[in-house]
């Protein structure tokens, strides 16, 4: 039968052990739970989170809008009208991202390309591929863009050249033609045997993504932080196309922010950065407060008037334009990203307008901006998980009359920005991830009070210990509290 002194004794023992340790377990579980993030985060060949890079399991959407110009027969008469646009779309496509060629480096950073496939869903889509758009023909844009600042006597003698092929600066194509399978233009294809002709456009044949589909190399090649010496660098890029620096001069050129997948946890940080290598620059997302998403808790981080600006209200953005600025820094809004375009006149906005300059809109008939075609990205900020993404850019063409080239020179208004096409990629968590999100979660803020209910069994049955011994001491307080003594001391 166990003595009371040893049942006081284990009580006490068992007690005191439970009561340090749920304690210090309490105290240092949040260290330990980002230890163990930490360790599953950094991206290495074993990580839990290199898999997921690798090849993105959540499944992704492009959804592309195109801009129909309706009054072209009034343009092209010489009437005095707005350009007219009606929206089609949307034309939907499920995208799959896989990371090829990864290398690992010494320096913690890992070198890889981005290859993208797209793959035409035609029940999510409103229309179909071979729906027929109007709008500006590209080349003819393109050319007199370039050729914009060369003696007239070259302008004109382009602009006859260009008649031979086309009536005027528009040009009719299905929605496939527009987006990846390419417009041929036998302008385009005549001036490739001129290698001195100023212009440089590396394609046969014109495509918003044309030769994209499935295309390794196209995105270029990119070094990126691995997290593993600095852990809130995680998935920041450090260079692209084997340089720190884009097409843009000083900070607006430099390679900075991620490439959206992986996140290192940073709680209440008010800003976070995209490196965006379709329009050759970063663009930074302020905090726009919380939001919840499939029921866990996160921040929302949206573009303001801020996203394209370029020196007009926040002079840090200059840099977006040269440093004389003329006609070519158009008011605040839309993005010149000819420079990362071969030279076409491309200015990158959000759709419709939203967040620009009134003074390009007013020469537009048929946008209707509306908050949700706003730029946007949800973070869960404790494992840097995230958890919806909504990713909306427009595409537009500036048309500005150039002299000589009448052909180009069509609108009543001698400068047009005008709308093409805008796409949204959505990313939203699934219901697998979100139940590992919450699982993680949970376990975050729940250990804790297990620990809690661990000190407090480790006290009761400490002081039950102790009550056993008191009442020991209290029923025989002429016997020696240790028994197990010697008979005798010699």
């Amino acid at each position: 039968m166990v003595s009371a002194q040893m049942k006081s004794g284990l009580l006490m023992g068992f007690g005191s052990f439970m009561v340090v340790s749920g304690a210090v377990a309490a105290v240092f579980w949040p260290s330990m739970f980002f230890a163990q993030l930490r360790r599953m985060m950094i991206l290495s060949p074993t990580s839990t989170s290199f898999g997921i890079w690798r090849e993105v399991p959540i499944p992704m959407y492009l959804e592309c809008f195109m801009f129909n110009i309706t009054n072209v027969e009034d343009i092209v008469a010489g009437k005095n009208v707005p350009v007219q646009v009606e929206q089609l779309g949307p034309y939907v496509y499920r995208e799959f991202h896989i990371k090829e060629n990864i290398t690992w480096n010494d320096n913690n950073t890992v070198t890889f390309y981005n290859k993208r496939t797209w793959v035409f869903q035609p029940e999510m889509s409103n229309g179909s591929l071979s729906d027929g758009i109007t709008s500006i023909n590209p080349i003819v844009a393109t050319i007199a863009y370039i050729l914009r600042h060369q003696p007239k006597a070259i302008r004109v003698t382009v602009n006859v050249f260009m008649r031979m092929f086309h009536e005027n600066m528009f040009i009719t194509a299905n929605v496939s033609s527009w987006l990846f399978d390419g417009i041929q233009d036998p302008v385009l294809d005549i001036t490739k045997r001129f290698p001195d002709f100023p212009i440089n456009i590396p394609f046969d044949r014109f495509g918003w993504f044309y030769e994209r589909n499935n295309s390794r190399e196209f995105d270029g090649i990119f070094l990126m932080n691995t997290g593993a010496s600095d852990f809130s660098q995680l998935g920041n890029l450090e260079k692209w196309k084997y340089s720190n620096m884009t097409v843009f001069r000083d900070e607006c050129g430099e390679v900075r922010g991620s490439t959206g997948e992986l996140w290192a946890p940073e709680i209440g940080q008010p800003e976070v950065t995209i490196f965006a290598p379709d329009i050759c620059t970063y663009m930074v997302l302020p905090d726009s407060g919380p939001v919840r998403v499939q029921g866990i808790d996160g921040v929302e981080y949206a573009a303001n008037d801020s996203l394209f600006d370029n020196g007009h209200n926040y002079p840090n953005k200059e840099c977006y334009c040269d440093v004389v600025r003329d006609d070519d820094c158009l008011p605040p809004g839309a993005l010149n990203v000819s420079a990362c375009r071969y030279g076409a006149p491309a200015f990158v906005s959000q759709p419709h307008f939203y967040n620009m300059h009134p003074h390009y809109p007013a020469k537009i008939r048929g946008l209707k901006p509306t908050d949700d075609m706003n730029f946007k990205l949800s973070l869960e900020m404790y494992t840097g998980m995230p958890l919806q993404v909504s990713a909306q850019l427009q595409i537009n063409l500036l048309v500005r009359h150039v002299g000589g080239m009448a052909i180009n020179n069509q609108f009543a208004d001698p400068d047009v920005l005008v709308p093409m096409f805008w796409f949204r990629q959505e990313v939203i968590m699934d219901d697998h991830f979100s139940r590992l999100a919450r699982f993680a979660l949970n376990l975050r803020s729940g250990m804790p009070y297990g620990f809690y209910a661990f000190t407090v069994i480790g006290i009761v049955l400490l002081i039950a210990g102790i009550a056993i011994l008191i009442r020991k001491l209290l029923r025989s307080p002429e016997e020696p509290i240790l028994t197990n003594q010697p008979d005798d001391i010699q």
